[in-house]
């Protein structure tokens, strides 16, 4: 019957595709195998609640093939209709053409090859964290004969494009040095990319590769046994020590003419293709019309497992919270369920108004509060909080050793951190990432997807303008700010001072949404107008005129104590002009329009003081005269020497505001 069952799940994929006119047909054949022996012979699983904290995880990181995904998931219980099948590839669909988490049951939505793959060593460590955290209290209720609170595995299908790229060999690298034992890669070994076979292109031995980097490697010669997969899933489950990575040897577009090709990577099947396909799978039926005893056999096989593993855990569920008292369910609660929240400006945070400070050190004051606040604050940088600042003391590292630690080492694997920290949020964490500004290009595709998920992840890079300028520039960051900008749904804080800071922290904490707190290499003195309340508005009169309006000036971050300075400069010449912070861009733009109106009256000439590029700021302003960006790379030098090559000194800006007045 599971021969029949899997011709089943392999003529239902080939429906979805053709309707489509287009989809994966090489990977959807190739892997059918291992997604029909995983999802019915493992993964644990309940459909009809799809977001079982104690579940296994399942990401799809070769997202490619999500007709496959689909169809499974549609046989196996899931929420799914026929009719969403159909939809497949569709606006506003549950069957979008690569997995997203929006469709109930999708755990990851995987973006570009390898990011999956990366997000789920994220989901494996907040297992292990869950596991050390809660498995062990109440006090000798869980023992060999019991179901722990924690316990799931995650499994990852990716296919050759995955482990070619980079992002993959960090994301081995860092889960073989924690020891992620319960993280486990299939992977669909089908010897062919989209345009050749991999004999040209990645030729390498890969369970060597990953054996290097403390991995427990399996292979499968035969990737059309349905045993001989279970039992390399089963020997790897056995292994809590090390993460798995199972080798099938699989044929792309397994039974077609074109099979063992590249053609058969993408598009849909030519009409003589799929009708001998249909016949080699025994497939006499109209299309989307499911033979009952096979797909019942895939249904009966993952629901009833599921079902007895979620009423036994339920049972140890309710077992555990008659030991505890409503705080210890509360922090199980909210950990997992990521319902936290506080309110900084209730917080005595220490604020020094007589002395500068750098900018990162303000940040790791709130930072250090928040820790002691959120249990679910969690986060490190890639091999740079020396200089970012964003350790949290007292928190201990994370290792393979400790997984309470609350600093992770991420080791210098940029692209990896923020995968990571978008698994983590995934799993109820409220996760941080630091590094340099200039190195955010590295994280883009992760940043990218924690936007497109909307996860409650921070990102803090510091270092932010061409004030980096010793190091010259390679490291003095010219466009990430704008770049950073243009992602939809992602929020850029660059606040301008310690208070600025705390509400931005404030802001994050409540909103849960993907955000950027960019900090300049810049000590600054905690400005007396500046508002932690009004950072939610994104953009607010620090300094107003005293008798008539002459201009604005509108600034961010550090550079705010510099349009100060020449307001009181310029006033001795009897120019009033008005200061305006904008710590946020995309708050300010979410404002009601009487609010932007009183802000920026219709007619006033308004400048733009921020050492990046220009690119987003000619909304602004009348003509690019009235913007003082940098739109060159910097040099290395002075921080004054830098300044002035780049024309943004004081007396520059001075010199030109004074001559448009």
């Amino acid at each position: 019957m599971d021969n029949k069952s899997l011709n089943v799940l392999k003529g239902l994929t080939l429906d979805i595709i053709q309707n489509a006119n287009g989809g994966h047909p090489g990977i959807s054949l190739s892997a059918a195998p291992i997604l029909y022996t995983l999802f019915t012979k493992h993964l644990k699983v309940n459909p009809t609640m799809y977001n079982w904290v104690n579940r296994d995880r399942f990401i799809m990181s070769a997202g490619h093939g999500s007709a496959l995904l689909y169809a499974m998931m549609f046989l196996s219980g899931y929420q799914l209709t026929i009719e969403d099948l159909k939809n497949y590839r569709r606006i506003n669909s549950k069957t979008p053409g690569h997995p997203e988490i929006t469709t109930m049951g999708i755990d990851v939505s995987t973006g570009a090859l390898g990011e999956g793959f990366a997000t789920s060593v994220g989901i494996a460590l907040a297992e292990k964290i869950y596991e050390e955290k809660f498995n062990k209290k109440p006090k000798n209720m869980f023992d060999n004969k019991t179901m722990p609170l924690v316990d799931y595995y995650t499994y990852v299908l990716v296919g050759d494009g995955d482990l070619m790229e980079g992002i993959s060999y960090e994301a081995a690298s860092f889960s073989g040095n924690l020891n992620l034992g319960k993280l486990i890669v299939l992977y669909d070994s089908n010897k062919s990319s989209m345009d050749s076979l991999t004999k040209d292109t990645f030729t390498e031995d890969v369970l060597l590769r990953f054996s290097a980097m403390n991995w427990d490697v399996h292979y499968v010669k035969d990737g059309n046994s349905i045993n001989d997969i279970s039992n390399a899933i089963k020997k790897a489950k056995k292994n809590k020590s090390k993460p798995s990575i199972i080798v099938i040897n699989t044929i792309i577009g397994n039974g077609s003419i074109y099979e063992g090709t590249n053609k058969i990577h993408s598009g849909e099947l030519e009409k003589s293709d799929l009708e001998q396909l249909r016949k080699k799978l025994n497939i006499t039926s109209m299309p989307f019309n499911v033979p009952k005893e096979p797909a019942e056999n895939i249904r009966n096989q993952v629901m009833n497992r599921g079902l007895m593993e979620y009423e036994a855990w339920e049972k140890i569920y309710n077992e555990y919270k008659t030991t505890l008292n409503q705080v210890q369910i509360n922090e199980f609660e909210n950990i997992l369920y990521n319902k936290t929240n506080i309110d900084l400006n209730t917080i005595n945070i220490e604020i020094d108004y007589q002395n500068k400070e750098l900018l990162r050190d303000s940040n790791s004051k709130v930072m250090n509060v928040i820790a002691g606040l959120l249990p679910n604050f969690i986060g490190g940088a890639a091999d740079t909080s020396v200089s970012t600042k964003t350790y949290l003391d007292g928190k201990e590292n994370l290792s393979s050793k400790n997984y309470l630690g609350r600093n992770i080492l991420f080791g210098v694997r940029e692209n990896l951190m923020g995968a990571v920290l978008n698994g983590l949020a995934i799993s109820g964490f409220r996760p941080f990432g630091s590094t340099f500004l200039a190195f955010s290009d590295y994280m883009k595709p992760s940043i990218r997807m924690s936007a497109l998920m909307n996860l409650p992840v921070t990102y803090i890079f510091t270092h932010d303008s061409i004030t980096s300028s010793l190091d010259g520039p390679t490291h003095e960051p010219v466009e990430q700010l704008s770049n950073l900008r243009s992602i939809p749904n992602l929020y850029v804080y660059r606040p301008a001072d310690i208070k600025e800071l705390i509400g931005t922290w404030n802001t994050i904490i409540r909103d849960k949404k993907p955000a950027v707190i960019s900090l300049a290499r810049t000590e600054v003195k905690p400005q007396e107008q500046t508002r932690e309340t009004m950072v939610e508005k994104g953009a607010y009169i620090i300094s107003n005129e005293e008798t008539k309006l002459d201009g604005i000036i509108v600034a961010t971050g550090a550079e705010v104590q510099i349009a100060m300075s020449i307001k009181e400069k310029l006033k001795k010449e009897n120019i009033d002009l008005r200061i305006v912070s904008m710590p946020c861009m995309e708050k300010y733009e979410q404002q009601t329009e009487n609010y932007k109106e009183n802000l920026f009256p219709f007619g006033t000439k308004i400048f733009v003081i921020e050492y990046g590029s220009s690119f987003g700021w000619e909304k602004f302003v009348p003509s690019s005269d009235y913007l003082f960006n940098v739109n060159m790379f910097g040099k290395s030098g002075s921080k004054d020497e830098v300044l002035n090559y780049c024309k943004v000194n004081i007396d520059a800006i001075i010199e030109k505001i004074r001559s448009l007045i």
